[in-house]
């Protein structure tokens, strides 16, 4: 008797007939998202793409010697177990040219989760079976005629891309709150557990523009806008990093922003910012004359690092 796939009985439903509905065991596919900690996402910046490991869980792929990065179509209510910072990638730009094979069904998660490997390669290492998601018999669908894609939202979605992520594929980066009970990639002392968004979204802008990192600056901004700006999240993160961060604290400083020392100590006071310490920090804020030269030189560092001519200008 032929045994049926492991993923037939996770099959998706029927696309919604409604223009104002979306059946969840039909929900329309089009993002797919990767989160990390702050920590994590910097070095993604630095290195300029997301890099593939080894898969260490108790799942099929975990002897198999696999790299893998992990995406997903999921939103967390609760906020996420990863981590703050979530990359965004356009799912049908990340499978065009791929291959889809099928891992497993993890069931003894409170949602059920599936797996699916992307990969450029024909015949995966533990020769996997393949994964037709034209044939809709599983929980991932690509209706060919329409070219759209759908996945059983009343699952947990993970896809394995056995590849690099080139942080130019990112469509957008943006913040999420972090879980305030679980962390699935600290085990045990995860200093980020209840953080939320907006903050761990400042601290990653300020580590960046204190570190001149040049990598990946275009996905906090609105694609094809001009004049250049921030999308909705970095304008949050932004504006409590400038208004509720980098303040000064006491002392009377002289430094002006038109100084020539001032782009240095600007980077210097974004760097700091970036890895923490709130009494140093406003101590190399009250070094500036006032409040107004502060801001001056903050918003002239990171609008050039962003290339944002408007952000001198007044409000993101």
């Amino acid at each position: 008797m032929r045994i049926k796939p492991e993923w037939t009985h996770l099959k998706v439903g029927e696309p919604s007939t409604r223009p104002d509905w979306v059946n969840v065991d039909c929900s329309p596919l089009e993002t797919v998202y990767h989160i990390c900690h702050v920590r994590e996402a910097f070095r993604v910046f630095e290195d300029g793409k997301l890099r593939s490991s080894l898969v260490s869980d108790e799942g099929r792929l975990k002897d198999g010697r696999t790299c893998v990065v992990w995406v997903s179509p999921n939103r967390w209510a609760a906020g996420s177990m990863f981590g703050n910072i979530r990359f965004e990638f356009d799912w049908r730009k990340l499978v065009q040219d791929r291959h889809l094979f099928w891992v497993e069904a993890i069931q003894h998660y409170s949602i059920t989760a599936f797996r699916i490997l992307v990969t450029d390669k024909r015949e995966p290492l533990l020769r996997l079976p393949a994964y037709d998601p034209a044939r809709k018999s599983g929980p991932l669908y690509h209706n060919i005629g329409t070219d759209k894609w759908y996945w059983n939202g009343d699952l947990t979605g993970q896809f394995m891309i056995d590849a690099d992520l080139d942080l130019d594929e990112c469509s957008r980066v943006s913040f999420v709150d972090h879980n305030a009970d679980k962390c699935k990639t600290h085990s045990t002392g995860c200093a980020d557990l209840g953080k939320k968004a907006v903050p761990a979204g400042a601290t990653l802008l300020a580590a960046l523009v204190g570190n001149r990192i040049p990598n990946g600056k275009n996905s906090f901004c609105e694609p094809r806008k001009r004049p250049k700006r921030f999308h909705r999240e970095a304008r949050k993160a932004w504006n409590h990093l400038i208004g509720d961060v980098l303040i000064r604290g006491d002392g009377k400083g002289s430094v002006r922003s038109s100084d020539p020392v001032a782009p240095y100590l600007a980077a210097a006071i974004f760097a700091r910012a970036g890895r923490g310490g709130e009494k140093g920090l406003r101590r190399l804020c009250a070094l500036f004359r006032d409040d107004f030269e502060l801001r001056a030189a903050l918003l002239q560092q990171a609008s050039s690092h962003f290339g944002l001519t408007s952000l001198s200008r007044g409000p993101l």
